[in-house]
């Protein structure tokens, strides 16, 4: 009994010691879950910001002031993007049976830096068995769902002119090789006849760069699919997909003249000049995608042409219809039937010749709009790296009517407000860039000049600003893009304006270096363009411009008359002597 009395003693000394313990260190004890470790999604570093610690206490006097309680902070989310050459086996049976897009050939180009993604599609027999991939030593697997597979290879991988690279898809009996395979950068080449302007054509007219001059050994790599806008056939504008491209077009090296012929001039010169910056250490491919005479409607996906409201549907046709210069067409019959197909293809960037057919006053209030709508729709599905690819549309050049005693036939459209709406483009979409032409183009005697033989100097254009984009190749933006208009204040009394500028070098100048600006009208809501009120632009800082007028400032328009010539009727240019694009802009 003493025993036990004792026992109990203790037992009760050991309970009180621990309370007093907890009492104690009551108070101590973290939130852990706030830093918690996140150990199954490796692509992801999440960031937290550790909660404050309380400071010990002081004996200074307290204050009257009111006591400030700082902003609560919290670090974005980053996203890591983890290199995964290879990937998991996944645990399925191979399939038997199964296609690959016929995106997909011998002698292309797939794109540095970024995930490569493979797809195809099979009978609904082989879902749920599986296609595995290897390219490079990479390895990945994708199990076929609903009759659609897609191989992602996550492994960004630099550009590389080594040839032999074999990129294998294959299953159970069933295999697929693409041959001579390059990694580098890809461009879209999208738009009208002036996209369509061939290799061939352009030297009919010109022999700038002399043909024997050209590089066959070039890593260019080419993939044509011009549409003929006049041929019709089922699904044309019914807002339908296609999975595949159309009529056969295939990559192919551009290693003959016979191979670059038919390929749009103004893309290939791009290449060509990029070749060359980079030392040919770059391979590029091409994807051209050319329909003349049609409008921007006709470009557009079902998801911008919805968000843009773009074009309607007739329901008694069955398609989805727009308007241009050439009248009503079938919408979105380019995207779907030829741009579709690309969707998850990665690429460097959009080089667009586009909008000659926009030139109306509604098509050309539009234009931002659908083309923002257009680009945003085409930056979420093609990359999952670099979503924001950049954008590089090209600024029509001067168009000059018929002149007098001229015989034959005249190609002119009045394209100067399109030419002026598209140069707000740069300034509200980002990594957008305009291809100012202007200067490169002054032939008035070339009846043919609503297509302008002005494209190797155009691609040498493209081509030295891609190069300052990307950082290769020793150029500056300045180089490449002249002065971009980014804001305008207009001044009480509301006579004058302020217009700035940016990428203007080291300031900016005009073709004769003075400080006179020719150039600019005042433009009046929605589309007019005031001819007959004198206004005068002086260059007053670096990068501004004052203008002045004896009526009111609203807004002004910066080349946009169609038979502006550089120069003469138009000169601002930034220190690199690239002249500055047509623009508008309100107050």
């Amino acid at each position: 009994m003493k025993n036990m009395r004792i026992g109990l003693l203790l037992m009760s000394l050991l309970l009180l010691l621990c309370l007093t313990l907890a009492a104690c260190n009551e108070g101590d004890v973290a939130d852990t879950t706030a830093g918690d470790t996140v150990t199954d999604a490796p692509t992801e570093e999440i960031t937290t910001v550790p909660e404050e610690t309380s400071e010990p206490e002081t004996t200074e006097p307290e204050t009257t002031e009111p006591e400030t309680t700082e902003p609560e902070t919290t670090e974005p989310e980053t996203t890591v993007i983890v290199d995964v050459p290879v990937g998991e086996v996944l645990d399925a049976p191979h399939a038997t049976q199964f296609t690959v897009s016929n995106v997909f050939a011998s002698d292309m180009v797939v794109q540095r830096g970024e995930f490569i993604r493979v797809w195809g599609w099979a009978d609904a027999d082989q879902n749920g068995k599986k296609v595995t991939g290897e390219f490079k030593g990479m390895f990945a697997e994708a199990i076929i769902e609903d009759g659609a597979w897609e191989i992602t290879f996550t492994a960004r991988l630099e550009a590389s002119t080594e040839m032999g690279h074999t990129m294998k898809i294959y299953g159970d009996g069933v295999s697929y090789s693409f041959n001579d395979v390059l990694v580098g950068d890809v461009y879209m080449v999208i738009g009208q006849s002036n996209i369509a302007y061939g290799v061939g054509y352009h030297f009919q007219f010109s022999s700038n760069p002399p043909k024997d001059d050209l590089d066959y050994n070039a890593p260019i790599r080419l993939h044509c699919s011009n549409i003929n806008p006049t041929v019709d056939y089922d699904g044309k504008g019914s807002g339908e997909n296609s999975k595949e491209v159309r009529f056969g077009a295939t990559w192919k090296k551009a290693n003959s003249y016979v191979n670059i012929h038919d390929f749009s001039a103004l893309g290939y010169f791009f290449a060509t000049n990029y070749a060359k910056l980079t030392q040919n250490a770059v391979p590029i491919g091409m994807i051209e995608i050319a329909a003349s005479g049609e409008p921007l409607g006709a470009f557009m996906s079902n998801e911008a042409a919805k968000e843009a409201r773009s074009d309607e549907y007739n329901a008694t046709t069955g398609r989805y219809m727009t308007s241009g210069v050439n009248g009503s067409s079938p919408a979105r019959y380019i995207y779907n039937d030829y741009m579709y197909p690309f969707e998850h293809y990665a690429m460097a960037g959009i080089i667009w010749y586009q909008g000659e057919s926009d030139l109306s006053q509604t098509n050309a209030r539009s234009y931002l709009a659908k083309f923002t709508a257009l680009i945003e729709h085409m930056r979420s599905t093609h990359n999952l790296i670099n979503k924001d690819f950049p954008v590089y549309y090209v600024e029509f050049p001067t168009i000059f009517q018929k002149p007098a005693g001229h015989t034959g036939e005249w190609h002119y459209l009045d394209v100067g407000l399109i030419r002026a709406a598209m140069g707000e483009i740069q300034r509200v979409l980002p990594n957008s860039y305009q291809i100012v032409s202007t200067d490169l183009w002054s032939d008035d005697t070339f009846g043919n000049n609503l297509h302008p033989n002005c494209k190797f100097e155009q691609g040498e254009r493209v081509a030295i600003l891609a190069a300052a984009v990307n950082g290769e190749g020793g150029k500056t933006l300045a180089e490449g893009n002249g002065p971009v208009l980014v804001s305008m204040e207009v001044l009480a009394g509301g006579k004058k304006a302020i217009l700035t500028y940016e990428n203007v070098g080291t300031g900016l100048t005009t073709t004769d270096g003075g400080t006179d600006v020719k150039g600019f009208v005042l433009y009046r809501k929605p589309t007019s363009i005031i001819t007959n009120k004198p206004i005068t632009a002086t260059i007053t800082a670096y990068n501004q411009i004052t203008i002045e007028c004896e009526s009111n400032i609203s807004g002004v328009i910066y080349n946009g008359i169609t038979t502006n010539v550089y120069g003469e009727d138009i000169n601002l240019c930034n220190s690199e002597g690239v002249p500055a694009g047509a623009t508008f802009i309100f107050k």
